[in-house]
């Protein structure tokens, strides 16, 4: 057995040898940005990467180090890449449209009184004109086909979690986000003017408003759940239908809009319960005061990426504000990736850090730099 000290001291002789060598790789790194950078050529070379890695662990003498090695060259490029995108010149661009169109018509899922003409309201302000439609998609359908100016749809509540189905439209449409808002909200009770809450048999909601009601319920037994596609919609149902023993349970303002009184406020198991809307555009709307950044990319399939990934935005020292996948509908065990994180990409940090987000993804889109409220 060889002393331990006698090993340290050959340890330090190999990492004497290796930072040399690390020395002068990093010098030809430099040699390969300049490259690069003359004939616009992408960081990331996916294909390089993959024959590196190969033709370096078929040089291994011990193929039980593969594992090892493998690692060990993968954190290698990470940091090559690093190293490029910091020499990279940043592009000055600033002239990014800060503004919002003045008199826009703005879209949203649902009908009148639905939480999300509330989300509209209070991003672009009480007489905003906008515009109801049955489905999410037909919000997305409608920008692209420039009946409205913006979307407001809701991208995730605070108990029920993420609406996936705005994570996958908002990339299958090529959108911009341009701004966020979220509202509280408050499930309420309503029936037709003069109805006693005892003589109520049916309750009419969106399947989520009702299990967001479901300690509601389960006191007041002789009430039947009754699931229906959105909560104004519901409350809509109730007063064209005038029948005592039906109710709903939906927002404020559709109780004022359609002309049914409010049994019992909250009724929402969680008091504190919000919703997150996002705003969308064609455009790429970016105010000066913005202050969060989304963005989407893809990954290879192999250990460490997402990781490489999570460490930029640390090193940055950039605070991760949300992290969400959604598979690929075509590749089995693929994914999107989506990040939400603070900061200004007019700022040096913010565009240092997704130039290496960059060099270490598939494809990566900035979704939006916007201001949430």
């Amino acid at each position: 057995m060889k002393d331990l000290n006698k090993c340290r001291e050959e340890i330090d002789e190999i990492d004497e040898q290796l930072i040399a060598l690390f020395e002068k790789r990093m010098q030809t790194v430099k040699d390969v940005i300049t490259y690069k950078i003359e004939n616009n050529m992408e960081i990331f070379q996916p294909d390089r990467e993959k024959k590196v890695v190969e033709k370096n662990i078929d040089r291994l003498r011990n193929k039980n180090l593969a594992s090892y090695a493998e690692l060990f060259i993968q954190e290698m490029l990470t940091v090559s890449k690093a190293y490029q995108s910091d020499l990279l010149p940043l592009k000055e661009k600033d002239d990014y449209i800060t503004e919002f169109k003045k008199d826009a018509v703005v879209g949203y899922q649902g009908v009148a009184g639905a939480f999300s003409q509330g989300a509209v309201e209070k991003f672009f302000g009480q007489g905003t004109k906008n515009i109801g439609y049955p489905e999410f998609e037909d919000v997305y359908k409608a920008l692209e086909n420039e009946d409205i100016d913006y979307g407001v749809l809701p991208i995730e509540n605070s108990l029920t979690g993420s609406i996936n189905d705005n994570y996958d439209l908002i990339r299958k449409y090529g959108f911009n986000i341009v701004g966020e808002v979220s509202i509280p909200v408050s499930q309420c009770l309503m029936a037709l003017p003069n109805v006693k809450m005892e003589e109520i048999k049916q309750v009419y909601s969106h399947p989520q408003g009702l299990a967001q009601s479901s300690e509601f319920f389960n006191e007041h037994k002789y009430m039947e759940p009754m699931p229906y596609k959105d909560t104004a919609m519901a409350a809509q149902y109730v007063f064209e239908r005038q029948e005592k023993y039906k109710a709903a349970v939906a927002s404020p303002l559709a109780a004022k809009l359609y002309g049914l009184e409010i049994l019992q406020a909250n009724i929402q198991n969680d008091k504190s319960n919000m919703t997150r809307f996002m705003v969308i555009s064609k455009e790429m709307i970016c105010p000066k005061n913005s202050n969060k950044v989304s963005v989407i990319f893809t990954l290879n399939h192999q250990v460490g990426t997402l990781y490489n990934m999570l460490q930029i935005i640390r090193q940055s020292q950039i605070n991760l504000v949300r992290i969400e996948s959604r598979p690929m509908k075509k590749e089995n065990w693929q994914y999107y990736f989506y990040l939400d994180f603070e900061g200004n990409i007019r700022e040096e940090r913010i565009k240092r850090a997704l130039e290496k987000m960059k060099a270490n993804c598939n494809t990566l889109r900035v979704l939006g730099n916007y201001y949430k409220i």
